[in-house]
């Protein structure tokens, strides 16, 4: 039986804004990718969508893509989402949004917790942090 590697990889996307807080945007480690939490960042640039909730949202999923198009993995390969919403209020926008990325088939929805959660920036409406499968 072969063992898994006990190496870790660390991901970053250039397409992705890079945070000033110690962290990167992910970890590939035993066959798994780990996502570090993602806000809604505008793509290329470490500030936050301006708009709506709907608007970080996507904003954040798409980022969340291209962390796991880096490591080779797509959303169908997510086994775990955690989603943190600064507002209980959202919870049905973030649901119609989630759809949008993870299909309408709940046999190919990953495993997700979510919660509000006080965030580390008051213009962040939410963040998402996910763990896949690296695919063989």
């Amino acid at each position: 039986m072969p063992i898994a590697s006990t190496k870790k990889k660390v991901i970053y996307s250039d397409r992705v804004p890079r945070s000033s807080s110690p962290h990167c945007h992910g970890v590939v480690a035993g066959g798994l990718l780990f996502v570090s939490g993602i806000p809604g960042f505008e793509a290329g640039e470490p500030k936050v969508k301006q708009g709506d909730f709907a608007a970080q949202m996507r904003a954040c999923l798409t980022n969340v893509g291209y962390i796991l198009e880096e490591a080779g993995c797509t959303f169908a390969d997510v086994a775990k989402v955690n989603v943190f919403l600064d507002r209980r209020a959202d919870f049905q926008v973030m649901n119609d949004i989630y759809r949008e990325f993870f299909g309408t088939d709940p046999a190919s929805w990953p495993a997700r917790t979510t919660v509000e959660a006080r965030l580390p920036r008051p213009d962040f409406l939410l963040e998402i942090e996910c763990v896949a499968l690296i695919p063989d």
